[in-house]
């Protein structure tokens, strides 16, 4: 059966804070004591605080067989209470053990107020989960393990192929781990804009060997796209200067044609008015020739009377 969300009742205690995550609630919940701090009041969490307990007390001991000069279960770093303090000579440390999901932005409030009052750096140990990686954090699987065998499962980075640091993909014991704090061989970084991890000098030395490979890379290639990018505004500014030439050469024979369009309707008029004088020269021409036509038959049919009147004045005779 699911349960209400988070965000309508208060959760009590990280292990029921997980279990609400994960939709399986354990029903009903009880009033429980008043608590302090990152304390946990719940009297349903006897076993889950016992192994907490547990864990916090192996690791004080882990990190003083370790090298460290001081290392105490529960202390206070001025008003504010911690899991775990340890020191290495000017190094002061702290490391915070939760049982349950960590609220990011508490987990991010908590370390700062612990680095401005002197504490060099913070570690979370927690169970698995999304937050782990944006938190110096480290995902536990078993918080109950045989001869306190305690493994991380997330949280640890390793150079990949290209050199990046990558989540790891083998397991880690926290002894080891521990180890490899305090001696000052593990530290914790950012292996994205957003995400980061555990891992030692020499993965964080070919870490940052990749990413100065890949910014060289990157300067260079934008040096050769800024390179081409000249080279097209080049041609694209003699384009430009060519697009103009024609449009000069455009508009001058628009103008030229201009002009010989309103030379040919000069012409065309007149050469209307030529044809014009032609039909009426012509016109004339037809009368005329009529006229001379008329007058021929005329003269024609008067010569013939005259000489009929001839050809009859000597027959009379």
């Amino acid at each position: 059966m699911r349960t209400k969300r988070l965000s309508e009742t208060q959760v009590a205690c990280g292990r029921r804070a997980l279990l609400d995550e994960l939709g399986i609630s354990e029903g009903s919940r009880r009033a429980v004591t008043e608590r302090t701090g990152y304390g946990c009041g719940c009297p349903e969490c006897a076993a889950t605080q016992w192994n907490t307990q547990r864990l916090e007390h192996w690791i004080c001991g882990r990190l003083t067989a370790a090298g460290a000069d001081e290392a105490e279960v529960d202390a206070q770093i001025g008003d504010i209470p911690v899991d775990i303090y340890w020191r290495r000579g000017d190094r002061r440390c702290v490391v915070e053990v939760r049982s349950g999901p960590l609220d990011i932005t508490a987990a991010r409030a908590h370390r700062k107020r612990l680095q401005a009052a002197g504490i060099d750096d913070v570690l979370w140990v927690c169970p698995q989960g999304f937050w782990v990686p944006l938190v110096p954090a480290v995902g536990i699987a078993d918080f109950a393990p045989a001869a306190a065998d305690y493994r991380i499962d997330q949280g640890m980075l390793a150079a990949g192929k290209t050199g990046f640091a990558a989540p790891a993909g083998d397991s880690t014991e926290l002894r080891d781990f521990l180890q490899d704090w305090v001696s000052g061989e593990m530290h914790w970084g950012h292996a994205d804009l957003t995400t980061g991890g555990w891992s030692d000098v020499g993965t964080w030395e070919r870490h940052t060997a990749a990413q100065a490979a890949m910014i060289e890379h990157q300067r260079t290639e934008l040096r050769d796209q800024r390179v081409e990018l000249a080279v097209s505004r080049q041609a694209v500014r003699d384009k430009q200067r060519l697009v103009g030439r024609l449009h000069n050469r455009i508009d001058r024979a628009g103008v030229n044609a201009d002009a010989e369009a309103i030379t040919m309707a000069g012409l065309r008029s007149e050469l209307l008015a030529q044809q014009r004088v032609a039909a009426g020269l012509r016109a004339s021409i037809g009368r005329m020739d009529r006229t001379l036509n008329q007058w021929q038959w005329l003269t024609c049919c008067a010569m013939l009377l005259v000489l009929t009147v001839m050809v009859g004045a000597m027959v009379m005779r």
